[in-house]
């Protein structure tokens, strides 16, 4: 990937990476849909490729099997991004319950 196009999207992400940590709705938007998010914060998926939703709904971007080099770094720049995304999503600390080990959100809502 040229460096131009890396900068522009790291800017990109920067950006959206900000706001996850100064907007809670945002956060919280960006771990359920993040290439959603990511797409409507001026970022386009790498040519030739789509996302695909996965088990426990992970969005994920494979590689296809033709890919270009510059295809497939950019791939790893997104699947770095979403993997990061999802770390946003465990930081809920957990609590126990009983003898059961949950997270804050699943004991508020018991």
């Amino acid at each position: 990937m040229d460096k131009e196009k890396k900068a522009a999207m790291d800017k990109m992400w920067t950006a959206i990476a900000a706001r996850a940590v100064t907007d809670e709705e945002f956060k919280t938007k960006l771990v359920a849909t993040p290439v959603d998010l990511m797409l409507e914060g001026g970022l386009t998926l790498p040519e030739g490729t789509a996302m695909k939703v996965g088990a426990y709904k992970v969005q994920a971007i494979p590689i296809p099997s033709d890919a270009s080099d510059e295809i497939k770094e950019e791939v790893k720049w997104w699947m770095w991004r979403l993997d990061s995304i999802r770390e946003f999503g465990r930081e809920k600390p957990e609590k126990t319950v009983g003898h059961m080990s949950m997270s804050a959100q699943e004991a508020d809502a018991d």
